[in-house]
């Protein structure tokens, strides 16, 4: 994904562009963007809601950080609050998390909540119930206010085993709250570069199953 923008509001716009890479999330009422080299950035806006310049990236409350060595993919909004926003940015060897601390000079608090974790694709992740689940490239993670691995003594091996890991961007995650599950979709073989199988994570029994290759699962 790549994101565009730039700086042309506020009381001192510099037009200069804001581009990245990597993605764009709101962790409500500021925008967030995130790419390359763990660059993060947000714009300047109120917290009084009144002036909502969405286009100035350089006030008191805007932010320019790198924050990992590797590229930033995913950045969720978690609770925290609107007069405390907060957020988890995923980068492909860390985990970060941002939190507005509303104290100057800087306003913005950015901690590695863990430098040993990986992640498959930006779609891998998926909240559900204020836990965040995703698909590393060789195990599974949850965050629950510190990071844990998911167990899987089922079929952990079978899904890494025969994933395209050259299609490895195509995975994506969903939740199906009625049924307590988490869904992983993914592409198996390498004769394959479309998503044909799913594993299935049930977050209340902690029991582990999967699609196959049934209709489904090709979404």
């Amino acid at each position: 994904m790549l994101f565009r923008s730039c700086d042309s509001q506020g009381s001192n716009p510099t037009y200069k562009p804001i581009s990245v890479d990597g993605g764009v999330t709101v962790l409500y009422p500021f925008i967030f963007v995130y790419g390359s080299h763990g660059f993060i950035a947000n714009n300047n806006v109120s917290t009084t809601y009144l002036d909502q310049n969405f286009y100035d990236w350089n006030g008191p409350l805007a932010n320019q950080v790198n924050v990992a060595s590797s590229k930033i993919v995913k950045g969720m909004p978690m609770r925290g609050g609107t007069n405390s926003p907060s957020g988890l940015f995923w980068a492909l060897d860390s985990l970060i998390r941002v939190s507005f601390t509303g104290a100057a000079p800087l306003y913005w608090r950015y901690d590695i909540v863990s430098s040993q974790i990986s992640i498959m694709s930006s779609n891998a992740v998926v909240e559900m119930d204020g836990v965040f689940w995703w698909m590393g490239i060789d195990r599974f993670y949850a965050y629950n206010g510190r990071v844990t691995v998911v167990p899987n003594d089922k079929n952990v091996n079978w899904l890494f085993d025969n994933i395209n890991f050259e299609q490895r961007q195509k995975v994506w995650a969903t939740k199906v709250p009625r049924y307590n599950e988490i869904w992983f979709f993914y592409p198996r073989g390498n004769g394959t570069a479309e998503v044909t199988d799913a594993i299935i994570y049930n977050v209340k029994d902690k029991l582990w199953y999967d699609a196959g290759s049934a209709a489904g699962a090709r979404r």
